[in-house]
């Protein structure tokens, strides 16, 4: 799968909000849209609650109509959620219910929104396991590659993102002042099975390729030098249900609403996951072979 050129650091797609102001022709007889998540790193949960009326936006902050809460399935665990308010930029508000727990790995969580009525929106997760990354001696004599071998250890049943960030210092045109440059690349669907978890080999030569194509076309910096400083891999492990009906996560298409959810008599998505990251610059061999800048030696 081709990677795709991100230039900014993003967050694992769905863990962020749905579309602000969302008109939907959907079975709005549903009572709410939720979009959150359970991360098993993390000592606080949040999910936002919508009423479905005749649209999913919400725009007052008086208290809704809504009980949320989540059983562990495995033990019965009940916690109920408490509301919050958020008011935007744009002077609209949102509701975001939250929840102090410790979230247990592989364990199944079951979250009910129920409003007084009795109508409820549903979903269940099962908090994916731990994982590990562990960075591989690259083979530095592979001729016309440069790859870097980062082993992601576990069983992750889905790793809908994975960000590469390059560190990155150029020159302006002149030559003489350093410019820091930040530039992310996304994996995602280029980990392959491995026996002890997946294998992700991050193409140095590839990316420094793009890396000099977007230096060249900024007339503010040189592409005669560019040295990369370091590496940041983040891997983004989600739940089973973090699969794209269409293949790849377009934040564009999956957030409409319908089209991408785990949520019964609803819309959106309440799921589980986290993040796992590393930092390291690769050898200097491998990073001549690539074609960055590394001195004299």
């Amino acid at each position: 799968m081709h990677k795709r050129l991100v230039l900014a650091t993003a967050v694992l797609l769905l863990f962020s909000a749905c579309s602000e102001t969302v008109e939907t022709r959907l079975e709005i007889e549903h009572p709410f849209s939720v979009f959150g998540i359970i991360n098993p790193k993390a000592d606080t949960h949040a999910v936002r609650v919508f009423e479905i009326k005749n649209n999913i936006s919400l725009i007052r902050p008086e208290p809704i109509d809504a009980i949320v809460k989540t059983i562990r399935m495995q033990t019965g665990e009940l916690q109920v959620w408490r509301d919050s308010v958020i008011q935007l930029e744009d002077g609209d508000y949102r509701h975001v219910y939250w929840s102090a727990f410790e979230a247990v790995a592989e364990e199944t969580y079951h979250l009910v929104v129920e409003r007084s009525d009795g109508a409820k929106t549903e979903a269940i997760t099962t908090v994916p396991p731990p994982t590990e990354l562990i960075l591989l001696e690259p083979d530095t004599l592979r001729p016309r590659e440069a790859l870097m071998p980062l082993l992601i250890r576990g069983a992750p049943p889905t790793l809908p993102r994975v960000d590469v960030e390059y560190i990155l210092v150029g020159f302006e045109a002149s030559g003489t002042d350093p410019i820091f440059k930040p530039i992310v690349f996304n994996y995602a669907g280029r980990a392959e099975p491995d026996s002890e978890g997946f294998l992700l080999n991050i193409d140095l030569r590839e990316d420094y390729l793009d890396i000099y194509r977007l230096f060249d076309a900024d007339n503010d910096v040189t592409p005669d030098i560019i040295d990369l400083r370091e590496m940041n891999v983040t891997v983004h492990v989600g739940d089973a249900s973090w699969v794209s009906p269409v293949g790849a996560f377009d934040e564009d298409f999956l957030v409409e609403p319908g089209v991408f959810s785990n949520v019964e008599n609803g819309f959106g998505y309440f799921g589980s996951g986290y993040t796992e990251e590393v930092s390291f610059r690769p050898p200097l061999a491998l990073l001549r072979r690539a074609g960055f800048y590394v001195g004299d030696g």
